[in-house]
């Protein structure tokens, strides 16, 4: 696994911080593992662009906000 580049991934534990949710709460809420959830956060992944956009609305901020840049394809 590759550290991501950028500040996306602490700008996700800033915004989870802030409205004081735990990490296991919002990944089971996006539906996904918190193990995998805690590989996005800390950079490890890159999330889909389906997880972005429900982490986004979960968060209540624009995709944008976010600032991931590289997201991962997803499987079909």
């Amino acid at each position: 696994m590759r550290p991501m580049k950028g500040k996306a991934p602490n700008r996700l534990r800033v915004l989870r911080a802030e409205r004081d949710v735990a990490q296991e709460v919002l990944a089971h809420k996006v539906g996904i593992k918190p193990s995998r959830y805690w590989r996005i956060e800390h950079g490890l992944k890159d999330p889909t662009q389906q997880e972005v956009t429900k982490l986004a609305r979960e968060l209540r901020v624009p995709v944008d906000a976010l600032g991931f840049t590289h997201i991962e394809a997803q499987a079909s």
